[in-house]
């Protein structure tokens, strides 16, 4: 190829690029706002569940101090939260890449969030970038769910239900591994005494009440769907990094395992048809860094089985299940 020589000067009218647009940063903080109130509104339902909503609104109704009780549960789940947020944003200024403040997101459901997110305005670098970007978030909001969860063990309300007897129903979550490890090191207060003749007969269910465990368990799952290594959720990033283009493969298997899972807790099939429905079929595909050979590193390599070992660890089949009140 013969030498072109240095390419010529840009034209004027081209020389110059519009300014970039000034960030609206009172949205990050009316959504910021409005996600604490839905996270209290959410924490004292969770603390005085019922499920017949009018029955509940009656109650505290004229009872207002019942929403201070919420106030627990969002205080530790808007900490969570903020954390993994904050993992991303500061991982992304470290590698140079122009990303938004965090958008938190209300949401009219049983925890008052849908999360929130971050938009990337620039290219990811490199492959190390990606996976630092990727993992910062799920490992920073996995620590603050871990301390929720000590202090959730630490002071849980033990409590008997009888389901033949409830009229409210019940919002469970399910504990997984990591939850079961952490519980041999933290030992959980013992149940109220009951006669021999009333755990035979009525067969009582054992549940612990805390806010805290609330709100950790939500951080537990909110980083498990982010592990996910699927397009351009956090483990698609990790997963990108250290697969590269083979990545797509793996984005397939996460997919038929959520299928097969679906026959467990069907919510998961409504995960992946909304993930598939958000993105489409390119969107499943992770775009690459802008140099995609450097290698990863042994030290990322090794965080990589770490970050696939908590997420073997928080994985659960059925998370979360409303008991419906047996009168």
């Amino acid at each position: 190829m013969s030498d072109l020589g240095p390419p010529s000067a840009p034209a004027p009218w081209l020389a110059f690029s519009p300014p970039a647009p000034k960030p609206r940063v009172w949205i990050n903080v009316i959504l910021f706002v409005l996600t604490c109130l839905s996270t209290v509104v959410a924490g004292a339902y969770l603390s005085h569940f019922d499920q017949d909503l009018w029955r509940f609104w009656a109650v505290i109704k004229y009872r207002p101090r019942m929403w201070l009780d919420g106030l627990p549960f969002a205080v530790t789940l808007m900490a969570i939260l903020t954390a993994h947020e904050l993992g991303h944003y500061f991982l992304s200024r470290h590698h140079r890449v122009n990303c938004s403040l965090p958008y938190f997101l209300p949401g009219p459901n049983l925890v008052g969030t849908f999360g929130a997110v971050i938009f990337m305005r620039s290219p990811i670098p490199n492959r190390k970038a990606l996976f630092d970007i990727g993992a910062a978030g799920p490992l920073m909001g996995l620590l603050v769910a871990t301390l929720a969860l000590v202090i959730g063990l630490a002071t849980a309300r033990p409590e008997w239900m009888l389901p033949q007897f409830d009229t409210r129903g019940a919002v469970v979550f399910f504990p997984n591994l990591f939850f079961n490890l952490v519980s041999h090191l933290v030992p959980l207060a013992g149940p109220p005494p009951l006669p021999v003749e009333t755990l035979i007969q009525l067969q009582p269910q054992l549940i612990y009440n805390s806010p805290f465990l609330d709100a950790a368990a939500v951080g537990f799952l909110v980083t498990m769907l982010n592990l996910m290594p699927i397009g351009q959720l956090d483990g698609g990033h990790v997963s990108a990094a250290v697969f590269g283009r083979r990545a797509v493969w793996v984005t397939g298997m996460a997919l038929a395992l959520m299928a097969a899972l679906s026959f467990y807790w069907l919510p998961w099939l409504f995960l992946g048809l909304f993930l598939f429905l958000m993105t489409g079929v390119r969107g499943l595909i992770h775009p690459p860094p802008l140099d995609p050979i450097s290698p990863l590193g042994p030290l990322r390599t090794v965080l990589a089985f770490v970050v696939l070992v908590i997420f073997l660890l928080i994985l659960t089949p059925v998370p979360v299940d409303v008991l419906a009140p047996g009168i």
